[in-house]
């Protein structure tokens, strides 16, 4: 079991992937923007964050550029998973570990989700 961090700010789309991670078995912590998912990720240093681009107060790349510049949130996997039409540009330029863009299938948020978690055991045993 996981915890994850989930920075949506549609509450239907926020709700799909908590439903889906909880029935994974994971913890999750959800926000509505990127601020509060700033302040998540620091008090709650989560497994994981799936993080959309496109929100209020503080968008998704400014969350991200956060994240990897802060020592202790670094190295935390970043999904971004976003309508966004430039997201694989995005993604890689601030680092973010992988990226689905919406509307995404369940199956492949739930591979990703996996992927990812798989590979942060591997490299932090």
């Amino acid at each position: 079991m996981a915890r994850i961090l989930v920075i949506e700010d549609a509450e239907d789309v926020r709700q799909l992937m908590v439903d889906l991670l909880e029935a994974m078995n994971h913890s999750v912590v959800e926000v509505a923007d990127g601020l509060s998912g700033v302040k998540a990720a620091l008090t709650e240093h989560p497994d994981l964050i799936m993080l959309d681009l496109m929100m209020p107060v503080a968008s998704g790349e400014s969350a991200l550029q956060f994240l990897r510049g802060t020592p202790e949130l670094a190295q935390i996997p970043v999904l971004i998973v976003s309508a966004h039409s430039d997201i694989q540009r995005i993604a890689v330029r601030l680092g973010a570990d992988a990226w689905l863009s919406k509307p995404v299938e369940m199956r492949d948020l739930r591979n990703k989700i996996e992927q990812l978690l798989a590979k942060k055991k591997t490299t932090n045993p």
